[in-house]
């Protein structure tokens, strides 16, 4: 059998952090399936919008929403979006490639994405109840379970609401 030599991943300094633009939604969505599979496989679900998701619709989010991607090498290996709703701002699908995770970079993506909107004084995010990574990532960034509920296009699967709030300098949960 013929085994393949992986080389270990680059270091943070070499991986770049810039807003993605419209051209990049391909490799962005090719990530995202692939990011999301954990997710299908923890919830026993591959029915999850994340992995449905076509690049008409991911173009058309573009439109309406800042896009954030890291690039190691020039390739794409995370990525997150974020939106402006008024009252407050709304980051979601943070994705990292299975290969650069647990090494800060979905920390360093969230964080970026919260500077877009210098006056956001509230985030809300959703993530999976079951995804517990996920939700301690958040929590570590300051966010607050607010809400569990069913998510109506997928019976079965529970999301959390989660938020943060900034008020000056402080954060208040």
């Amino acid at each position: 059998m013929e085994t393949r030599a992986t080389r270990p991943p680059a270091p943070e300094n070499e991986i770049t952090v810039s807003r993605a633009e419209i051209g990049d939604a391909e490799e962005i969505l090719a990530l995202q399936k692939t990011a999301f599979r954990s997710e299908a496989e923890l919830h026993g679900n591959w029915e999850i919008e994340p992995l449905k998701q076509t690049l008409e619709s991911l173009r058309a989010d573009f439109r309406e929403q800042v896009f954030l991607k890291a690039v190691c090498e020039n390739k794409i290996i995370g990525s997150v979006k974020i939106k402006d709703c008024g009252a407050f701002c709304r980051p979601g699908k943070l994705i990292v490639s299975p290969a650069f995770r647990n090494r800060g970079l979905g920390r360093r993506l969230m964080a970026e994405a919260e500077k877009i909107f210098p006056a956001a004084t509230r985030f809300e995010l959703f993530t999976a109840a079951g995804s517990t990574q996920n939700i301690r990532l958040y929590e570590s960034l300051g966010y607050t379970k607010r809400e569990e509920f069913s998510d109506g296009e997928n019976p079965g699967l529970v999301l959390v609401r989660m938020t943060k709030t900034i008020t000056g300098d402080a954060q208040v949960h």
